[in-house]
């Protein structure tokens, strides 16, 4: 009976030394598992921060890109603006000669006195409704184009803001 139970006991050992090297390797195939993920894991992460770096960048760009138009566009509406200051003393100088003109049309026997104010008025008033409606429409224009943008920078396109006029 010693016999089997030392049998007994070797068996139990060896399979007690089987079970413990499949228990090592099974573990070691888990470390390893583990460790892949990881690497993974950080790649995909430094990936996901390149890209989203990159799209800041694109987005940054557009928001120089819309305050560049910005600046282009504004000179342009003060030019407009210079252009209207200049057509309203060309008015005024008008209306100051308004004496001459009466003058020559009472001469002809006709008066547009209310007339020419009536003219002078509704030119004073369309040139400054032009300008407010270009200044709306370039500040609605530049805007769109910046979202677009903004837009196709998330996307990952690299389309260049529209320019000029």
């Amino acid at each position: 009976m010693t016999r089997y139970l030392v049998a007994a006991i070797a068996a139990m050992a060896i399979l007690l030394g089987i079970q413990t090297h499949r228990l090592d390797s099974a573990q070691t195939d888990h470390a390893q598992y583990v460790s892949d993920i990881a690497t993974k894991a950080q790649q995909d992460s430094e990936k996901a921060r390149q890209t989203e770096q990159q799209r800041q960048r694109d987005i940054d760009q557009v928001r120089t890109d819309a305050a560049n138009q910005k600046i282009s566009d504004d000179a342009h509406a003060a030019e407009l603006v210079a252009v209207g200051v200049s057509l309203r003393e060309q008015q005024a100088r008008l209306l100051a000669d308004r004496a001459t003109l009466r003058a020559r049309l009472a001469a002809r026997g006709k008066t547009i006195e209310d007339l020419t104010d009536l003219l002078a008025q509704l030119r004073t008033e369309a040139d400054n409704h032009a300008g407010e409606l270009a200044a709306a429409l370039d500040a609605s224009r530049r805007a769109g184009f910046a979202c677009e943008a903004s837009y196709d920078a998330v996307r990952g396109d690299s389309s260049p803001l529209p320019q000029g006029g």
